[in-house]
């Protein structure tokens, strides 16, 4: 290294305010100890929202595709035969 190098980088450590990023981390910090506990309230409100939208979807649709759903259910359960369990 040069010599001026090693100076200059000396003079740049001196320089820089250490309370100032202390006080920088202390904030930042801060902020992410409030955001976690929120975030873990949020996210079973979102993971239920995407069952409302499926329930929803579900109601809105056709009350003739939900009969034809029902119809094929009843049909394939109709099974008169007997069930053996080994």
């Amino acid at each position: 290294m040069f010599p001026n190098q090693n100076t200059s980088i000396l003079s740049l450590l001196k320089n820089i305010k250490w309370g100032s990023i202390l006080d920088g981390t202390s904030k930042t910090l801060g902020v992410i100890n409030q955001a976690i506990p929120v975030i873990y309230q949020v996210k079973p409100i979102i993971n239920n929202a995407k069952t409302m939208f499926n329930i929803a979807k579900i109601i809105n649709t056709p009350q003739e595709e939900a009969n034809q759903k029902q119809a094929t259910t009843i049909q394939t359960n109709t099974n008169n035969s007997p069930i053996f369990y080994i």
